[in-house]
């Protein structure tokens, strides 16, 4: 079986797996566990490009998910006002997205800020990272306008991108994982070859 055939079918698997699970909780504790997986391998191998980036993907998914599961934020009672409470939940959704694409952007700047190794550079991996937190920016838009069509105007049964969204947010997670996984590989097959 090839790389990318093997890659794919991950992705995919734990798509699924994910979906199953179908508990956010869960779900962040098996990710923060293959992001720790992927940290111990970069340091271990001595690749700070692998541990760096495992790190900022640590971060933005632990500030997620202690801002969300922790009720830094208001995640909605029966009576509240759901167009502030979606627009709020979103919009700080939206925000963390940015920040990740800017991160993943000066990723190799940033990793040279705390590291003199020069085995820092810019990996084929550090042009798809950002594409995924994109990915979610452009989810995140989606909702916040179906959000404000629905709880603003009134047209109650448009959730199309409600109900899309906690698969979708699986998907980037599955993807997220299968490209730190990948890097993990093709490092080994590398060491393999020298």
């Amino acid at each position: 079986m090839k790389l990318a055939h093997l890659i794919f079918a991950t992705v995919i698997a734990l798509t699924a797996f994910y979906i199953q699970i179908d508990n956010p909780s869960k779900v962040i504790h098996l990710y923060i566990s293959t992001l720790a997986f992927c940290f111990t391998f970069g340091i271990y191998k001595n690749e700070p490009n692998i541990y760096h980036i495992s790190i900022i993907l640590f971060l933005i998914a632990i500030s997620e998910h202690l801002i969300f599961s922790y009720g830094l934020v208001n995640l909605g009672k029966n009576n509240d006002n759901y167009l502030v409470v979606g627009t709020v939940v979103f919009g700080i959704q939206l925000l963390i997205n940015l920040f990740a694409i800017i991160l993943f952007i000066f990723r190799v700047q940033i990793s040279r800020l705390f590291s003199s190794s020069s085995k820092i550079i810019l990996t084929d991996f550090d042009g798809l990272f950002h594409w995924v937190f994109i990915a979610a920016s452009f989810m995140n838009i989606l909702a916040l306008i179906e959000n404000a069509l629905r709880n603003g105007l009134g047209w109650l049964s448009l959730t199309f991108f409600y109900d899309i969204y906690p698969t979708f947010g699986y998907a980037l997670i599955a993807v997220t994982c299968g490209l730190l996984l990948t890097m993990v590989i093709i490092q080994l097959k590398n060491k393999q070859l020298t």
